[in-house]
């Protein structure tokens, strides 16, 4: 028993020991002075410090002209050329102002007036600020200024946080940048990467590059000049704009890349690229989209809506002398469809090229027109004011359409080249191994099936309905009554009919 007791008393001893220790170590020091003053009687625990004051608690160091200082209260008042110094391992934290409040107990500065707090090249000044000792932490509330390299921040709210080397700002917060402006609600940057992250509605303004970004999240690299936006970002470049999900960005390079619900829009144009993976050069004006990639003319009469797998819209230059000319082309690729209310077709690669506006389609292409379905190896459709004018069919050309249930008028050759006026097929210009089958009709009673071949021949179209032909050298042509051929010679050898894969809306060209 003795022993236990003996034991507990040292235990006890050591604990308070090390209490009244730790407390002394808390204890604010003074380290000089160049006049003291102390009232035994009235306020014995108040020390009056005059001229070149230090003091000293745990590691860090308080210098100012004047000082109060409550032993007691382990609390001093310093006036006057405030200057606090807080080492760290590798650098050390300068706070400066007008006057101070210190807590050793706490360990908590209130520095007020003309406050400045120097770290590194960080610089940042405010007019009142708390500071936290134990945490390295320090608030400012009425308003700050951050010059960083060549950033200046600018904020109503912040906290500093010393050990991380950050700053979390809040309300009508301002990035200063000789390339950019940044407006924001909140913004946590860090100043030794100098990388803001973005928690709030932001805005980053460009009048050199001509650029608008806005995002609620995010993060932007101020070093390298890259930088990732979240939640309904979107860049504005010149004539351009792009938004989506998510959004990559490099300034330098003027490269964006964007995932989900993206848009890339040309406004002077009218011409909008859809998809769920974009990318965009703001410099070059390139843009590409995939995954669900589409394609959209807006027109007031008649919008063009364009699928592939791939589609690329690209600026291209013609140098013809002194003169150069600049235009814009889109090229689709893999499972192309495209609709328009005039026209639409299918192929597996495509160009459009807005210097002619016109329309070139390869790889087994089809194109439809009212009643008539075009096939080739080649099909270049030629517009004016966003209306086809003539369409170049190159290569076994066939033109089909159907005259009843079980049968179809066909046009095949060579070459063909079809001219359209009002949406409407008017003239057929086929080149080379002519042949046409074509039922006419006497008041919805059919007559019987006209089987011409010639080397050439000209078409003339009424109402979608052969008119009359011309034929051009050794042409034959033999009208045979209704039912007296059989089911394969009321066909040419390169019939096809394919009009299940017509798209029939907008939403069709999605389904190959």
């Amino acid at each position: 028993m003795k022993l236990k007791k003996i034991a507990l008393l040292i235990i006890t001893f050591v604990f308070i020991n090390n209490y009244i220790t730790s407390q002394e170590e808390k204890k604010i020091i003074v380290e000089h002075s160049d006049s003291l003053v102390v009232n035994e009687i009235t306020h014995p625990n108040i020390k009056k410090l005059y001229r070149n004051v230090i003091l000293k608690h745990e590691n860090s160091i308080m210098e100012c002209d004047s000082a109060y200082y409550n032993t007691k209260e382990n609390v001093f008042y310093a006036f006057s050329n405030v200057h606090i110094t807080k080492p760290h391992e590798t650098d050390t934290v300068h706070l400066y102002g007008d006057s101070l409040r210190y807590s050793g107990n706490e360990r908590l500065a209130e520095i007020r007036k003309n406050v400045i707090i120097n770290k590194d090249s960080m610089v940042l000044i405010t007019e009142n600020m708390d500071y936290d000792l134990n945490e390295d932490v320090g608030y400012y509330f009425d308003g700050g200024v951050t010059h960083n390299g060549e950033d200046t921040l600018i904020s109503k709210y912040g906290y500093y946080y010393s050990r991380l080397d950050e700053l979390y700002v809040k309300d009508s917060v301002e990035i200063r940048n000789p390339k950019y402006t940044v407006f924001s609600d909140t913004l946590k940057h860090n100043l030794s990467t100098k990388v803001s992250f973005i928690l709030g509605p932001t805005e980053i303004i460009s009048e050199k590059d001509s650029n608008y970004i806005y995002c609620e999240n995010g993060w932007y690299d101020h070093n390298r000049d890259v930088a990732q936006f979240n939640e309904n970002s979107f860049l504005r470049s010149k004539e351009h704009t792009l938004n989506g999900d998510s959004l990559y960005y490099d300034r330098n390079n003027g490269y964006g890349e964007a995932f989900r619900n993206v848009e890339i829009k040309d406004t002077v144009q009218n011409m909008i690229l859809k998809g769920n993976h974009g990318e965009f050069n703001e410099f070059t004006e390139y843009s590409m989209m995939t995954d669900s990639a589409l394609f959209i003319q807006i027109d007031d009469k008649d919008s063009l809506f364009l699928h592939a797998d791939t589609l690329i819209s690209q600026m291209n230059t013609i140098v013809k002398q002194n003169d150069t000319t600049t235009y814009r082309i889109i090229k689709a690729y893999n499972k192309v469809k495209l609709f328009r209310r005039d026209f639409q077709a299918k192929c597996d690669s495509l160009i459009y090229s807005l210097l002619d506006s016109t329309i070139e389609f390869r790889v087994e292409p089809v194109m439809w027109s009212e009643e008539n379905q075009i096939t080739a190896d080649f099909i270049k459709v030629f517009t004016i004011n966003n209306e086809v004018s003539k369409i170049d069919i190159l290569n076994s050309a066939l033109i089909v359409s159907q005259a009843d249930s079980i049968r179809f008028n066909q046009v095949a050759g060579k070459d063909m080249i079809a001219h359209v006026n009002n949406n409407k097929l008017y003239k057929i210009e086929v080149k080379s191994k002519s042949k046409t089958i074509y039922f006419p009709y006497d008041k919805k009673i059919l007559v019987g099936v006209n089987k011409i071949e010639s080397n050439d021949m000209i078409i003339y179209m009424k109402n979608n309905k052969v008119d009359k032909i011309w034929f051009y050298q050794k042409p034959v042509a033999v009208l045979y009554p209704p039912l007296f051929l059989n089911k394969n010679e009321l066909k040419l050898k390169s019939f096809k009919w394919l009009d299940k894969h017509r798209p029939r809306n907008k939403d069709d060209i999605f389904y190959w």
